[in-house]
């Protein structure tokens, strides 16, 4: 969403929407990156389990595939960012408004 769009949303949408997009983020981590964590982590330790020595095609796809899932992740936060900020900016407003 736009800045514009997400400030114009009322807090509880705001919330609402935020709250979802943790919850996406949360088990983005879980089912995606933590698997890809725990299969390079095979790779690279110095008692491999799969092979005692990886190709290197093998490490260079555990790696592309550990960069993916954290572009996905990293757009993620950027999402809940800009919800956590337009709801900070709400929160901010309502506090001018009920100084006046």
């Amino acid at each position: 969403m736009s800045e514009k769009t997400l400030r114009r949303l009322p807090l509880r949408q705001l919330l609402a929407s935020s709250d979802r997009t943790a919850r996406e983020l949360a088990e983005l981590v879980h089912t995606h990156l933590m698997p890809r964590v725990l299969d390079f982590r095979d790779l690279t330790r110095p008692v491999r389990r799969k092979s005692h020595y990886p190709t290197m095609v093998a490490f260079h796809n555990g790696l592309r595939r550990l960069v993916e899932a954290n572009d996905q992740m990293q757009a993620i936060i950027s999402v809940l960012h800009e919800h956590l900020g337009a709801i900070r900016d709400h929160a901010q407003r309502e506090k001018i408004n009920r100084r006046h």
